[in-house]
């Protein structure tokens, strides 16, 4: 006899299908995913995700269907990889298994413990289901299941991506709590780190110089830790405030889908700096002109270029996003997630490969921005350079006239400011446009 844990999945309110985990007499059970008919079926479906999508769609039945595919499935105990890009990670994941009671690899049961508040939207609640339905849902009625218990979601649990201690808010006349049961979360507070100085103060000023140096970013504000009430079970560092994020994929009480580049390009969240591209997440921009195409990549360009500038190198794949308000097409989400890290630590470049070159003979690899590097990404993608270049050349100037006074300005430390300042006038895109200034100047006098 088998066991077998069963979550219903719904997107937009709607059943899309189940997630299951049996042990089948291996060393890890099997976790998979499988559209309801009545969802596979449907010609007019909302997106679950781009990776779920068949590039004809006319064969978009059968490949919900096709329930070998390793996107529906998990590898070694974990969640196909949507559901397992939809998992905190470091100190939130800790604290969402201690409210659990379970281990922090435990993939199943954190999944469930959040499934009324997850990115995105997309819920999970436990399934009963008869002996038969399990059979012809796991097995193909080829075995005996035994229908095991998964708990509740937790009352108040909810699923946030990235490391650093956060919690999921509702503000209330100026204080920040819990939400409800049945409600979700419309702002992500970001608390202060014992290891990271100031983290609040650098994160909110990192989101405004990308916002004056031209990129959308999603609206936040530092406030004073007195208004969070809130038993959050975390321990603070120094800052006497948090950031509080107001979310994208949430507008009043409504869920609006989302889904990061990680997921979208099918990758593992163990792989998010390595297992794709700059240049990939722009090719399936491409794939998608009416709503993403050249203005997101342009876009997408110009952030490269405000990490690059201001040291934020943890521009990973899940630290981009697509959202969908229409429930079909993909658009670019606001920017989240920027934090000037050169106030920490020192380096260059950026968290992904701009590209990486199939042929091993000619094997590339760039991390850097730099007009050889854009000029190999542009003929790759086999779009116009000049029109990216000339988005690079427009961030750079903004970022070099306005942020400045922006840093002296802020709540940062002093010692943060200089090594920020110090990052940004020690830029190679900096040292480009001296260089460029002087040639100029050299070429009007000798015409003089």
């Amino acid at each position: 006899m088998l066991n077998v844990e069963v979550l219903n999945i719904f997107l937009n309110d709607r059943p899309a299908g189940k997630l299951f985990r049996f042990a089948n007499g291996t060393t890890s059970p099997i976790v998979r995913f499988v559209a309801d008919d009545a969802f596979a079926d449907d010609p007019k479906q909302d997106t679950l995700s781009v990776s779920m999508r068949a590039r004809d769609p006319a064969q978009q039945a059968s490949l919900w269907k096709d329930i070998s595919a390793p996107i529906f499935n998990g590898a070694d105990g974990r969640l196909p990889v949507f559901c397992q890009n939809m998992l905190p990670e470091g100190l939130f994941r800790a604290h969402l298994a201690q409210e659990r009671g379970c281990r922090e690899d435990d993939h199943f049961a954190l999944f469930a413990a959040s499934g009324l508040d997850l990115p995105g939207a997309v819920k999970a609640m436990p399934a009963v289901l008869s002996r038969e339905e399990l059979a012809r849902l796991v097995t193909q009625e080829n075995d005996a299941l035994e229908m095991s218990v998964t708990a509740d979601p937790l009352p108040l649990g909810v699923s946030i991506s990235g490391m650093q201690p956060k919690v999921g808010l509702i503000e209330q006349g100026g204080r920040y709590v819990a939400r409800k049961r049945h409600g979700v979360t419309r702002i992500i507070g970001k608390l202060p780190q014992v290891d990271r100085p100031m983290l609040p103060e650098v994160e909110d000023l990192s989101l405004s110089l990308a916002q004056a140096a031209g990129a959308n970013v999603c609206e936040h504000k530092l406030v004073s830790l007195e208004m969070l009430k809130f038993e959050h079970g975390y321990t603070l560092g120094g800052s006497g405030n948090f950031l509080a994020v107001t979310r994208f994929d949430r507008d009043g009480g409504k869920r609006i889908h989302c889904e990061d580049f990680a997921q979208a390009l099918g990758v593992d969240p163990g792989n998010k700096y390595t297992g794709a591209t700059y240049a990939a997440m722009a090719g399936l921009m491409l794939r998608y002109p009416d709503t993403l195409g050249l203005t997101a990549v342009h876009e997408m360009l110009r952030l490269i270029a405000i990490n690059e500038l201001m040291g934020n190198l943890d521009a990973h794949l899940k630290n981009f996003c697509l959202l969908y308000p229409d429930g079909r097409n993909p658009v670019l989400s606001k920017a989240f997630d920027i934090v000037a890290w050169s106030v920490y630590i020192t380096g260059q470049g950026n968290a992904l490969a701009l590209y990486r070159t199939e042929d091993p003979a000619k094997h590339k690899v760039s991390r850097t921005l730099g007009p050889a590097a854009l000029r190999d990404f542009c003929n790759l993608l086999g779009i116009a350079e000049q029109p990216c270049s000339k988005v690079i050349r427009e961030t750079v100037a903004r970022a070099q006239d306005l942020w400045p006074d922006m840093i002296r300005d802020s709540q940062m430390l002093d010692a943060q400011k200089e090594r920020l300042l110090n990052h940004l006038e020690t830029h190679p895109f900096a040292r480009r446009k001296e260089g460029a200034a002087a040639k100029l100047q050299a070429k009007q006098a000798s015409d003089q």
